[in-house]
């Protein structure tokens, strides 16, 4: 899971403690997050064929 938009700090660790693989607030450069998604899902893939 994936998760944008404006998301306080203090929330971070119980999103990644849930899960949450990216968080991705206002400002982050497209070029960064897109390349994150990425890896992201070829991690996913690749668990998937195992």
């Amino acid at each position: 899971m994936l998760v944008g938009g404006v998301i306080p700090q203090q929330d971070y660790e119980f999103l990644y403690e849930a899960g949450v693989k990216g968080i991705y607030g206002p400002g982050t450069p497209t070029p960064a997050s897109a390349k994150d998604v990425l890896v992201q899902i070829r991690a996913a893939v690749s668990l998937q064929s195992v």
